[in-house]
């Protein structure tokens, strides 16, 4: 933004001074040539009244010589009697309409211009006095102008550079400033925030953003705080159940009412624990322990089962921008997938593998396979919902990576998430 604007007073002021510099440089080109023909103007003039007062050779000779064309030899007489005093010349027509219409007149001529004056001597024929001036004469002095001209115009373009990049930057700092605190808000730091600066515009901008961190910092402290009410407000139902449970008579019954109330005050727990964790924007784990205890779960499964199990692991801390119940649900997903759409035989294979500023969190089995159209919200080929597939997909990309199936090395289908490192 900051070169286009320079760009654009670059065009503005270029066009502007070519507009005055063009012109200027053409009006020095007359004065120059007015400047030349008034000075040949002069010089005949001091020779015209010699002619006319009836000088001698002599005289008019010297009153030629004494002048500065007439020193360079530019400048010369010829007589009613066809003599030329000074250095002689061609008999052009102006010098010819002169002579015979005593007529006097400037006129182009190879190299230059000539000025002819007519002056009568009592003669049948007029004297002439001609002045040849030269195209060196003429624009005397004009390059020197004409680079002084673009010696200005190029300082006016350079300080009209200076000015644009100044106002440039009055207007590009605030604007990057206000887009590196949206870029931090968006990360999750709430206390972002810019001082106004810059035009009326940016300064209205950046208070309007300052207004929304607030709001939004507002709104996730209430939503905290109704969360925190919901688990308290929750609990005091689940425990009056509880309390009624052991007031049934029927002891077989009164196990499964407990055991039922105890599952829902779990899976409230769980919700209430993933709420807050997806207001708490510092989401945080060790992907490597969780693979390893999620692992370790799941073997005891395996075994019973009699399916060849395999754990790898990358043997250091990977830490990924998601809670620990939040990777543990999405390996459970995946893992109770395998279990309930694959023979009791089919191999399992679980690791994880850092790759660069990533890790690979897969699930492997030896099973049939499925297509990657199962992670579609309400697509199964096994019976079951098929929102286990698209829970781990969302998870995924909410931590900012990326979620696959595709073939396992183990005969069946491999399903994998790519999550960005997390410092």
């Amino acid at each position: 933004m900051r070169r286009r604007l320079i760009l654009v007073f670059m065009a503005v002021s270029t066009m502007v001074v070519t507009a005055f510099i063009v012109p200027l440089g053409f009006l020095v080109r007359h004065t120059a040539e007015d400047r030349a023909i008034d000075a040949a103007r002069s010089e005949v003039s001091a020779v015209v009244p010699v002619l006319a007062a009836g000088a001698t050779r002599e005289q008019v000779q010297s009153a030629v010589g004494a002048t500065r064309a007439g020193a360079e030899g530019r400048l010369a007489v010829l007589t009613p009697t066809d003599w030329f005093i000074g250095e002689p010349f061609a008999l052009s027509a102006a010098v010819q309409s002169a002579r015979t219409e005593a007529s006097s007149s400037l006129a182009e001529t190879e190299g230059g211009v000539e000025m002819v004056a007519a002056v009568i001597t009592g003669a049948e024929m007029a004297a002439v006095v001609r002045v040849f001036v030269p195209d060196e004469e003429l624009y005397r002095g004009q390059w020197r102008a004409w680079l002084a001209l673009l010696g200005v115009g190029v300082a006016l373009v350079a300080i009209s550079v200076v000015v644009a990049d100044r106002l440039a930057a009055s207007v590009v700092r605030p604007t990057q400033a206000l887009a590196g605190a949206a870029r931090r808000l968006g990360e999750g730091d709430l206390g972002a925030s810019v001082e106004p600066e810059g035009p009326d515009e940016l300064v209205e901008l950046g208070t309007a953003f300052n207004d929304l961190g607030y709001q939004v910092s507002s709104m996730l402290a209430r939503e905290r705080e109704l969360v925190a009410e919901l688990s308290h407000r929750l609990r005091t139902p689940l425990t009056k159940l509880k309390m009624r449970v052991d007031q049934v008579g029927d002891v077989a019954l009164a196990g499964q009412l407990r055991d039922d109330v105890d599952g829902v005050t779990r899976e409230v727990n769980a919700i209430i624990s993933e709420a807050r964790g997806l207001l708490d924007r510092d989401r945080r784990c060790d992907a490597t322990a969780v693979v390893r205890e999620r692992a370790l779960y799941w073997q005891v499964l395996a075994e019973d089962l009699e399916r060849p199990w395999k754990l790898v692991e990358p043997g250091s801390s990977a830490f990924v921008a998601l809670t620990e119940s939040e990777l543990s649900a999405a390996l459970n997903v995946l893992l109770e997938n395998v279990f309930s759409h694959t023979p009791d035989g089919a191999a399992v294979e679980v690791g994880a593998v850092v790759d660069g500023a990533r890790v690979r969190i897969y699930v492997a089995d030896g099973g049939s396979g499925f297509d990657s159209s199962s992670i579609e919200r309400g697509v199964s080929g096994g019976g079951s919902t098929g929102l286990g597939l698209d829970i781990a997909r969302k998870l995924a990309v909410d931590a900012g990576g990326d979620f696959a199936v595709s073939p396992s090395s183990l005969g069946g289908s491999e399903v994998s998430l790519d999550l960005p490192l997390r410092s």
